[in-house]
């Protein structure tokens, strides 16, 4: 009853602990410790990996291998003396500070505590001490030996402000510095009244030097850049990194626009013997602003009409570039409410024969009319829903209203044209776009045949065997498929030899000088009619506006045109109106105000 009782007070113990006896061998030796109890603290604290009937040399190393547990047991039970050690514990993680004291049946007891918050505490104060004395150490050295302390700390701090204002790849002053300094300039130009000179440089085409040449090719760019940069440096004119590839060069002290410009021109050409493309645009200090933040937005404005007009030149800031942008800003926030609330229209341009006059079909063109803006150009808006992915709801819009449109005419106007319908480049990359026109076309219940869609060489530059293989299920199901603006852009004849076209569309800027006399254009526009005829294309002149640009046309045997001189983009119920043969529609159609093209 005593041993139960035993038992009992160890098992509520808050302390983890074990017993073990010893284990004789032949010669009465001690050989070995078997574990004869332990508590549920114990087991808890080793995970129960612990456990009775286990015996010394089984678990000693998943304890702790530093602990010589054998030699403890023994030791104890020789001298009747207990033994204490604190040791990190592998298994539990933790410090323990172990105590094993002898039991009159000859056996021993390890009782375990948890002292690793303690022993940090110590260790925490024995690092303490060390720093002390260190310190002690420091103070107690000679005047010379701080000297040279001294020495390297200001050495250090000198790198630090160095690091902290460079780039560290092309080692001219970077953000930090500029808009550090820039306001400073700026306090000092407004007491003297001088003027400053900032341009933003942007590199051309570093993405595609990246993907083309790997990052390394563009870290070159970069770095070349900075040494071209570094020529310009002067007593008035500081050179930084901006931002990944944008620079700015800063000249104070400025006479007049002139002498920013011709600045500009050096550095552009100074980058062209290099190889390397730059766009620029010039912000004048006091003249376009006196905000720091301003004269980089206006720089940056400068730089993007650059861009948007061949890139590698230099443009100055000029009041209609903002009036540009917060127009285009404006237009962004009107675009979503502008989906949402269904006030986009599809307008539909005819296209026709062009021996026999016939009408071929239409082209659905996307239009929008704002209350405050009045009509926006598709070139304005569209651009900005490629921008913010609106052009993929967008486009699903157009494509759903162009087939409902289509069904009803086949009902109602026993209608046997085609209507083309434009497709974005990110509308047709969704994985659900060929799912999701099966299901209007089910849905409405069309002749495939009577719907064509338009693409643009953008839809193929990045993944061509994936476009293809759309192209081919699309033209498979009976569809007709349109290239359009061929000839503008890295339009090839290799797009013709390997995408499923049935239509082949000539771009406008051919067909504007393409009855001038020797003009290029019409002996061009008059070679690719003969190659794509030959390989069973149908042809589609766009932008026919003369009836001289229409009788060469028919000279090169062009099969169709498009244009205002046979019909300008119209409203659906014009459209119903020429469905139904009334001629006065056509005469209605040449008269559409210019707002709506």
């Amino acid at each position: 009853m005593a041993e139960l009782d035993h038992k009992s007070i160890m098992d509520s113990l808050s302390l983890a602990m074990f017993v073990a006896a010893p284990v004789k061998d032949e010669t009465g030796k001690i050989s070995d410790f078997r574990i004869e109890y332990t508590n549920p603290q114990f087991l808890s604290l080793v995970h129960e990996i612990v456990r009775t009937g286990l015996f010394y040399s089984q678990f000693k190393d998943k304890i702790s291998p530093e602990v010589p547990w054998f030699e403890i047991g023994t030791q104890v039970i020789d001298t009747r003396y207990s033994v204490s050690q604190t040791i990190y514990s592998n298994l539990v993680q933790k410090w323990l500070h172990i105590t094993v004291n002898g039991i009159p049946s000859g056996g021993i007891v390890a009782i375990i505590q948890d002292v690793s918050a303690q022993h940090d505490i110590e260790v925490q104060l024995k690092q303490q001490n060390m720093r002390n004395a260190s310190l002690t150490e420091e103070l107690s050295l000679t005047r010379s030996g701080m000297r040279t302390k001294l020495e390297s700390i200001q050495t250090l701090n000198q790198q630090l402000q160095f690091a902290a204002y460079h780039d560290s790849m092309t080692n001219l002053k970077n953000r930090a510095w500029f808009e550090r300094s820039i306001s400073r300039e700026i306090d000092d130009c407004t007491k003297e009244d001088k003027k400053i000179g900032i341009i933003l440089l942007d590199l051309d085409n570093l993405k595609e030097i990246n993907e083309s040449g790997g990052h390394s090719a563009g870290d070159a760019i970069i770095r070349c850049m900075g040494k071209i940069l570094r020529t310009f440096e002067d007593d008035r004119t500081t050179t930084c990194r901006f931002e990944g590839d944008e620079f700015i060069v800063m000249r104070e002290n400025i006479t007049s626009n002139e002498e920013m410009a011709l600045l500009g021109y050096k550095l552009i050409h100074a980058c062209n013997d290099e190889g390397i493309g730059v766009s620029g645009g010039i912000t004048i200090f006091p003249d376009d602003s006196r905000k720091p933040s301003d004269l980089l937005k206006f720089a940056d404005m400068a730089m993007v009409e650059v861009k948007k007009n061949g890139k590698n030149s230099i443009y100055f800031f000029q009041k209609m570039m903002e009036e540009k942008f917060l127009k285009k800003i404006c237009i962004e926030n009107k675009l979503t409410k502008a989906l949402s609330e269904d006030l986009f229209m599809l307008y539909f341009q005819p296209q026709f024969d062009v021996l026999t006059g016939k009408l071929r079909g239409f082209e659905a063109l996307l239009r929008w009319h704002d209350d405050e803006l009045g009509w926006i150009r598709p070139d304005q808006f569209i651009p900005l829903a490629e921008e913010t992915q609106l052009v993929i709801p967008l486009g699903e819009w157009v494509m759903e209203t162009a087939i409902k449109t289509l069904a009803r005419w086949e009902k109602d106007f026993n209608f046997s044209g085609i209507i083309s319908v434009n497709v974005s480049p990110l509308q047709f990359k969704k994985d659900d776009f060929i799912y999701n026109l099966k299901d209007k076309i089910n849905h409405h219940g069309i002749k495939v045949e009577h719907l064509e869609i338009e693409i643009t060489e953008g839809m193929f530059i990045d993944n061509m065997p994936d476009t293809v293989a759309k192209l081919n299920e699309i033209r498979s199901m009976g569809i007709g498929i349109s290239l359009d603006d061929f000839g503008t852009g890295y339009s090839s004849l290799r797009y013709l030899q390997i995408l499923p076209l049935t239509t082949l569309k000539i771009d406008k800027s051919f067909i504007s000088n393409i009855s001038e006399a020797n003009g290029v254009e019409a002996n061009i526009t008059e070679s690719i009619v003969s190659l794509v005829s030959k390989m069973g294309l149908d042809t589609i002149a766009e932008g026919v506006e003369t009836d001289s640009q229409l009788d060469m046309l028919k000279k090169f045997n062009c099969h169709n045109v498009q244009g205002f001189l046979k019909g300008k983009p119209m409203p659906v119920d014009l459209c119903e109106r020429m469905l139904n043969g009334d001629t006065s529609a056509i005469l209605t159609i040449k008269n559409i105000t210019p707002e709506s093209q």
